[in-house]
């Protein structure tokens, strides 16, 4: 069994993300490679620099074009799930998840929603199989006194969406418009595999995507329920298949692409990451590998933040060398760095190439320190 360092191990996995080096303006096929190479981009709505989907693409494949998205959803190349969180996927890969949602009883938040509303959800499909793309706003707002007050109408087409009833079309200032699945993909999208070979491709996804994944947080990337139990029979099979390895990383086990082993060369891109970004998202594994303690403040009261509101943690090569308060002013077209915390020696020189590229994507002219 191969033994690596935390080091090199940091070194294989950052050089899996693909990080961009340069300005460049993306491609729907550039998009539509990353996140399938990624598995999963999360979604997120805060604005406080862009959309957290926006963020982790721009840091791979540069500045991506306003439309790209709802024309990759609209043409079914792309589709929203539940991933690791709510998510873009290469529909391709719908397949994966659609057992699951096919068996949803609850919504993970309002519970048997469609259970205690099957009027409402009667009359959102009957409406949308007649009428075409809408949103819960098309069923009434909030106040609307009656039937479709809006609370209701909105877990319910949730809840329509989650069990794969309903399909995203687009976003409009990032609020889902909601259309019948089989508008937007194939019959063999829409074909739900076994559980068996869902949960394989998820213990492959997740390895391919990182490069190493240490066994105890495998199942965090796709967030299967059960967590290690129900992924013991898929990571034998590939390991007997000689899909994926066991290594050790320090003191801990963990599962390798064997494509990965031969170490790369270092990496060399500065990137002001989204806290959502796929390389830190878990918590435990980026302080675990990276030796860097990761953590949203978004809801801590201001007077006990440490660090800020919407933190960028800074990676240089294949380190986290500190974090990034930062906020993006459209009206004055600038994106302002807050504050900086570094994590040992400065590198004002990488932070500087980070916010400059960063500020291109958004179409930001000029960086500025507060």
């Amino acid at each position: 069994m191969e033994h690596l360092s935390s080091a090199e191990a940091c070194t294989i996995i950052v050089s899996r993300q693909g990080f961009a080096t340069r300005n460049r303006v993306a491609t729907a096929d550039d998009v539509l490679a990353t996140i399938g190479q990624l598995g999963c981009v999360q979604l997120d709505s805060v604005m406080t620099v862009a959309r957290a989907h926006r963020l982790t693409l721009a840091a791979r494949v540069g500045r991506v074009p306003a439309t790209t998205l709802n024309g990759l959803r609209r043409s079914g190349r792309i589709a929203e799930v539940w991933a690791h969180e709510a998510s873009l996927i290469d529909a391709s890969d719908l397949p994966y998840f659609r057992g699951g949602m096919l068996s949803e009883q609850q919504h993970r938040w309002w519970g048997p929603v469609l259970q205690e509303h099957p009027r409402i959800a009667k009359e959102v499909l009957c409406r949308i199989e007649a009428e075409g793309p809408l949103t819960p706003g098309d069923f009434g707002g909030a106040g609307t006194p009656g039937w479709w007050e809006w609370s209701p109408a909105k877990q319910v087409f949730e809840a329509l969406f989650s069990s794969g009833q309903l399909a995203v079309r687009e976003r409009r200032s990032f609020a889902r418009v909601y259309d019948l699945p089989e508008r937007l993909y194939t019959a063999q999208q829409l074909a739900p595999v076994d559980e068996a070979e869902a949960l394989r491709w998820r213990v492959l996804r997740a390895v391919t995507a990182r490069g190493i994944v240490t066994e105890k947080r495998l199942s965090d990337y796709f967030r299967v329920q059960g967590r290690s139990k129900p992924l013991a029979a898929p990571i034998a099979n590939l390991i007997d298949e000689g899909a994926i390895v066991r290594v050790h990383v320090g003191e801990h086990a963990a599962l390798a692409d064997p494509a990965a082993l031969t170490l790369p060369d270092d990496p060399t891109a500065a990137v002001l990451l989204c806290p959502f970004d796929n390389l830190i998202w878990d918590r435990d594994e980026t302080e675990r590998l990276f030796g860097f303690r990761h953590r949203l403040e978004i809801y801590v009261p201001k007077p006990k933040r440490q660090y800020g509101y919407y933190v960028l943690p800074l990676l240089v090569g294949s380190r986290l060398v500190g974090r990034a308060d930062v906020k993006a002013d459209r009206k004055a077209g600038a994106l302002r760095i807050l504050s900086m915390h570094w994590d040992g020696r400065p590198a004002p020189r990488a932070l500087d190439r980070a916010a400059t590229r960063l500020a291109w994507t958004l179409g930001l002219p000029s960086v500025t320190n507060a």
